[in-house]
C-alpha cells in the first residue's frame, strides 16, 4: 500500500510540475520530449495553446523564475543553483535566476508546536521560558519564531510538514527527466545534467536537515570568536534536531537597508571594509566561506557589528584550491602562458587536451596583458576570477562546481559592498594577504617542505612503478586486459543514420502493405465489404495509420 501511495504522489507531483511549467510558457519543452500524458492530438501537432496576456510581456527568463517560484522548494533551491552556474545558463537567466524569492504563506501554529514537541520531546512550555506564536518569517522550507531560554532571547527554525517528502518526490522527477535528456539530447553529455542532479540532491538534502546548518554555524561561530567586528548566532543544540533548529538572537537590518544604517550614525565604507575582511579570512584563514550572501543573511547591529545568518549554504577552499587560485596571480605576475594553463589543468578548469586549443591560448594570452605589471591592489580577485570564467565557458571548459560557487559568492559580496560605498576597493584588501603569501613562499621552509613533498612523491612513484607494471602483466597475460577506445563527434551521425535507417524501414513496410493490399483487392476473395475484400481493406488502414504515424513523427522532429 504504501509502495502504492508513493506512486500516486510521484505522478500527480508529475502533472503539477508539468501544468506550471505550460501555465508559464514553457509547453514546447513538454511537446519536444513528449512528456505530457493528457495533452490533446490537437495540442501536440500544433503546439500549446496562447499565453495568457500577463505572461506574453515577460521575457523567458522572468517566466522560468516565477514558474520555479511556484514549484517550491526544490525548484526554488534548484534555479539558485543553476544562478551560480555561468557556464550552463545564459547571462539573462542567471541575472533573473538570482532572484528568486523563497516567500509563502506560513503554515499554523499548531502545525510547528507539534513538530517541535514531537522533535524535543517536551510540551513547548517547558522547553522555553516564552514562545511567541507570531511567525517573523516563513519560506518553502520552514519558518522562524521568537522565544526566550534562560541564557536569552532566541529564534527557533521550524521545519515545514511533509517538505522531506515533497523534496524526494521532486529529486527523483528531476533524475528522470536528467536521465532522459542525456538519453535522447546528445549535445547534454558535456553538462552532465545526471552528475548535475546528482550533486544538487546532496545540497538540498543538506538543506532538509537542521543539523548540518548548525554544524555549519558552529563551525563560523568559533572561527569568528575572536572578531571584534563580526558576530555569529550560538547554536543552542539541546534544542535543536534535524526538524528544529533554535540559535542566539540579535536585532539588526539588513546590510542593504541604508536608511537605516544611516540613522544608526555608522561609517558606511567602514562597514564595507569589515564585510571584505571577514570573507578575505573566511577564505585565506579558514578555508570555509558562507556562500549564500545576499542581503537577507547579513544583518548589521546599531554599533556596527556584522551578524551573518543562515548558513544552509557554505563552501570550501581547501589548501590545494587556495595554492592554484594564488598561482593564478603568480602566472600573472611572470607572464608565464605555459604555467597559468598548468595551474588551469591541475585545477580543473581545463583538460589536457583543450589546453592545446589555439584559440583558447591566445584568449588566455591577452588575459595575462591585461593584468601584466598592475599591483595586486589593482587586481580585484572577484573581477579577475569571473573573466577567467568567462573565458574558459566560451572555449568550452568546464568549471568545477566549487569553483562557480566561490565566484558567484564573491559577486554577491562586491554588489553589496559596492551598494554600501560604491568606492569599495576589495583589491586593496586583498594585497595584505597576497604579500603575506609571497613572503611565505620565499622563506626556505616553504621551500623545504615543497622540495621534500616532491620527493616523497616521486619516491612513492619509483616503488609502485614495479607493481602497477606487473599488475597490467598479469591481467594480460589472464586476459583480462581491455582497452576502451572512444570516438568523438560521431554520435550525432550515428543516431541521424539511426533515425534514417528506421524511417526507411518503417516506409518499406507501408509500400509492403500498400501493394499487398491491392493483390488482395483484385482476387475478390472473402470475406468482404461491398464486395471489396475485407483483409485488403484492412491492409490499406494499417497503411495510412502507419503513414501518418511516419507523417507526425517527420513534423515533429522539425527535419524534412
Amino acid at each position: 500500500m504504501r509502495l502504492l501511495d508513493k506512486g500516486y504522489s510521484y505522478v500527480r507531483r508529475y502533472r503539477e510540475i508539468v501544468d506550471v511549467m505550460i501555465v508559464h510558457g514553457f509547453g514546447y519543452l513538454v511537446d519536444r520530449f513528449g512528456l505530457h500524458p493528457s495533452r490533446s492530438f490537437r495540442e501536440k501537432l500544433f503546439g500549446p495553446r496562447p499565453l495568457k496576456e500577463q505572461m506574453l510581456i515577460l521575457s523567458e527568463a522572468e517566466r522560468l523564475r516565477l514558474a520555479l517560484e511556484d514549484l517550491g522548494p526544490t525548484f526554488i533551491k534548484f534555479g539558485q543553483i543553476l544562478s551560480t552556474r555561468h557556464d550552463l545558463v545564459p547571462e539573462e537567466y542567471i541575472f533573473e535566476l538570482s532572484k528568486l524569492q523563497d516567500r509563502v504563506p506560513p503554515f499554523e501554529y499548531s502545525d510547528a508546536r507539534k513538530t517541535i514537541e514531537k522533535e524535543l520531546g517536551k510540551p513547548i512550555e517547558k522547553l522555553f521560558d516564552s514562545f511567541n506564536p507570531e511567525t517573523i518569517a516563513a519560506a518553502s522550507i520552514g519558518q522562524v519564531y521568537r522565544a526566550t531560554l534562560p541564557e536569552g532571547e532566541v529564534i527557533v527554525k521550524v521545519m515545514r510538514p511533509n517538505v522531506e517528502e515533497i523534496v524526494e518526490t521532486d529529486l527523483a522527477i528531476l533524475l528522470s527527466i536528467a536521465k532522459f535528456v542525456e538519453r535522447h539530447v546528445k549535445e547534454s553529455k558535456f553538462f552532465n545534467p545526471v552528475g548535475f542532479i546528482d550533486e544538487f540532491s546532496r545540497v538540498i538534502r543538506q538543506e532538509i536537515d537542521y543539523t548540518h546548518e548548525a554544524s555549519n554555524a558552529d563551525r563560523f561561530y568559533r572561527n569568528f570568536a575572536e572578531s571584534a567586528t563580526v558576530r555569529i548566532p550560538k547554536v543552542y543544540w539541546e534544542h535543536t534536531t534535524r526538524r528544529v533548529l533554535t540559535m542566539e538572537f540579535f536585532e539588526g537590518v539588513k546590510i542593504s537597508d541604508l536608511d537605516k544604517i544611516d540613522a544608526f550614525g555608522l561609517d558606511r565604507k567602514k562597514l564595507g571594509i569589515n564585510l571584505g575582511n571577514a570573507y578575505l579570512k573566511m577564505i585565506f584563514e579558514d578555508g570555509f566561506y558562507h556562500a549564500d550572501p545576499h542581503p537577507g543573511n547579513i544583518l548589521v547591529m546599531q554599533d556596527g557589528i556584522i551578524v551573518f545568518v543562515d548558513f544552509g549554504m557554505a563552501g570550501h577552499v581547501d589548501p590545494v584550491l587556495r595554492k592554484t587560485l594564488f598561482n593564478l596571480i603568480i602566472s600573472i605576475y611572470r607572464n608565464d602562458i605555459d604555467f597559468l594553463i598548468e595551474t588551469l589543468i591541475e585545477i580543473g578548469l581545463i583538460s589536457d587536451t583543450g589546453s592545446e586549443s589555439p584559440l583558447l591560448r591566445s584568449k588566455l594570452e591577452e588575459f595575462i596583458d591585461k593584468y601584466y605589471s598592475l599591483s595586486t591592489r589593482l587586481i580585484d580577485p572577484t573581477t579577475f576570477l569571473r573573466e577567467l570564467i568567462d573565458i574558459l565557458i566560451k572555449s568550452r571548459g568546464r568549471i568545477p562546481e566549487n569553483i562557480m560557487l566561490l565566484s558567484k559568492t564573491l559577486v554577491i559580496r562586491d554588489e553589496i559592498a559596492r551598494k554600501i560605498d560604491p568606492d569599495h576597493n576589495f583589491a586593496e584588501l586583498v594585497e595584505p594577504y597576497m604579500e603575506k603569501i609571497i613572503e611565505e613562499r620565499v622563506k626556505a621552509t616553504y621551500l623545504l617542505k615543497e622540495a621534500e613533498k616532491t620527493l616523497w612523491d616521486f619516491a612513492h612513484l619509483v616503488t609502485n612503478f614495479p607493481k602497477k607494471i606487473n599488475h597490467i602483466l598479469s591481467k594480460a597475460e589472464k586476459g583480462m586486459l581491455k582497452l576502451e577506445l572512444e570516438h568523438k563527434g560521431l554520435e550525432m551521425l550515428v543516431e541521424e543514420l539511426d533515425i534514417m535507417s528506421n524511417r526507411l524501414s518503417f516506409s518499406m513496410i507501408i509500400a509492403a502493405l500498400i501493394v499487398g493490399s491491392s493483390l488482395i483487392i483484385q482476387t475478390r476473395m472473402s470475406p468482404s465489404l461491398f464486395g471489396v475484400p475485407f483483409l485488403g481493406i484492412f491492409g490499406f488502414l494499417m497503411a495510412g495509420f502507419l503513414g501518418l504515424g511516419l507523417l507526425y513523427s517527420i513534423i515533429r522532429s522539425g527535419k524534412w
